[in-house]
């Protein structure tokens, strides 16, 4: 019986490997940009474009909650408990932040070379348009954060946010790019040279 289980084992991982021919393909990462809108304030939605193209609309908020006896902003996929902002006494007590994101790469057919980047905020029935009027290059992570949260979130010497190191890494090391329609703009070099995909 145990042999007979064995060897139906290995029939089933052999015919797996078969379909896979582990074959990938990789992309240099000057490709691409990573874009994050981060408040500590509401956000319903965000439209995000380059060069006038809208590229991104994002629609799941992520929310991270920090306690006040915690060192970090945890969601509730990640740690239930602490991102409980239910059962929180006070927002002295539950800090929080809201993040929305995407990365565009090589299929998204941006121009690494001449990247305007444009932001349609939503909160309820009120529209923020934040225009960046300068290009970003590839290779960057590109974190778009209300004016009046820079003072919390650039006092950060680490990441604050788990599990998402590669994405928001040290934002004190960030580098400003500028403020634009009371939002401002903080750059972060993607550290990977490239990204792989199973073909």
């Amino acid at each position: 019986m145990r042999k007979t289980v064995l060897f139906c084992m290995s029939v089933i991982c052999g015919l797996f490997w078969g379909c896979y021919d582990g074959e990938t393909e990789c992309f240099d990462t000057r490709e691409y940009l990573i874009i994050n809108v981060l408040s500590a304030t509401n956000i319903d939605s965000a439209i995000i474009n380059i060069n006038g193209s809208q590229k991104c609309y994002l629609n799941e908020i992520r929310l991270y909650v920090k306690r006040e006896d915690e060192k970090f902003f945890y969601d509730d996929g990640i740690n239930k408990k602490v991102a409980d902002i239910e059962h929180c006494d006070s927002a002295e007590k539950c800090l929080s932040w809201q993040s929305a994101g995407c990365i565009l790469g090589h299929s998204d057919k941006i121009d690494v070379n001449a990247n305007y980047v444009s932001v349609l905020l939503f909160d309820g029935l009120q529209e923020k348009n934040i225009n960046i009027d300068k290009p970003l290059s590839g290779k960057k992570i590109i974190n778009i954060i209300p004016a009046s949260d820079t003072a919390e979130w650039f006092g950060y010497k680490e990441n604050p946010i788990r599990p998402f190191l590669d994405v928001f890494d040290s934002p004190v090391s960030s580098n400003r790019g500028g403020c634009y329609d009371g939002y401002c703009v903080a750059t972060l070099p993607i550290v990977k040279e490239e990204y792989c995909y199973d073909k």
